[in-house]
């Protein structure tokens, strides 16, 4: 008994997937899923890192081609062959159908034009913004400066310390922010409702889908190029939600937060010893 190799799903160009269904081929797009029976296919093409899947068509008529770009070349090759090798033959002197007709296409463009409740809107992030403790913030190291001016007499020092002191406040802010964005991806997943979730073309662009255990619809930004995800949202708030991912795709992002932190630092610590002379005056 031989065991056949398998067919490979190829991975095109802005998400798109093909892959080998037994008697038919699932082409997904971020704007739909085309379901494409063997009996519609003529043949298909191997072209480098492009392939096209043609279609049966009339004599006389122009066939139908379903094309993947930016795939691995040998993968679409292997691909290729395969699904020839496949094709059912055809009696000789058959005419052949419009292999279009056969193609099941499944939309998953929602219609913009679609009144949403204000539930299926896109997922907003469940973090607090922390604007009005950071216009506070300013509010405050703008009087700092001009009481520093007034008091120490050199308003060099005090323009020094409204400059630094509005730098320090928006660092601050955005380590606060990276701090609580970090609390949401490790609390989520522990203590929230984790659901597979869907890509779809939605606005003019690639998001996805998810359904919480209220059986609303809802959406949260991220191009995940057409692979599944899991979406971790809080039970008593789907609207509070993230895209599950591994560890390791955040090193960046957590050497880029440590930078920001240290930076945030000393530039409190600047303020503070930059103010203080006046004071002690």
């Amino acid at each position: 008994m031989s065991i056949s190799s398998p067919i490979p799903v190829l991975q095109g160009d802005r998400g798109t997937e093909l892959r080998s269904a037994g008697e038919e081929l699932v082409l997904r797009r971020p704007d739909a899923e085309l379901r494409i029976p063997l009996a519609a296919i003529a043949r298909v093409r191997a072209e480098r890192r492009d392939l096209a899947v043609e279609l049966t068509a009339p004599a006389g008529a122009e066939p139908t081609a379903y094309r993947v770009t930016d795939v691995s070349a040998a993968a679409a090759s292997v691909f290729a062959d395969a699904v020839n090798a496949a094709l059912p033959e055809r009696a000789p002197g058959e005419e052949p159908v419009d292999g279009a007709t056969l193609v099941v296409t499944r939309s998953l463009v929602l219609d913009d034009d679609e009144e949403a409740d204000e539930d299926e809107t896109e997922v907003q992030v469940g973090l607090p913004s922390l604007r009005g403790p950071a216009y506070a913030g300013c509010v405050a190291v703008a009087i700092l400066a001009v009481v520093v001016g007034l008091m120490d007499k050199n308003w060099g020092r005090g323009i020094a310390t409204l400059l630094l002191g509005e730098a320090a406040v928006g660092v601050t802010w955005a380590t606060l922010m990276g701090i609580l964005g970090g609390w949401r991806a490790w609390y989520l997943p522990r203590y929230g409702i984790t659901v597979e979730g869907q890509q779809v073309f939605r606005g003019g662009d690639t998001t996805n889908a998810f359904t919480a255990t209220d059986g609303v619809t809802r959406y949260i930004g991220g191009s995940n190029k057409g692979k599944p995800v899991r979406i971790a949202y809080h039970p008593r708030n789907p609207r509070d939600a993230i895209v599950r991912t591994d560890w390791r795709e955040h090193a960046f992002a957590l050497t880029v937060f440590l930078v920001v932190a240290v930076v945030a630092g000393f530039l409190d610590y600047g303020t503070y010893l930059l103010a203080l002379p006046a004071f002690n005056g």
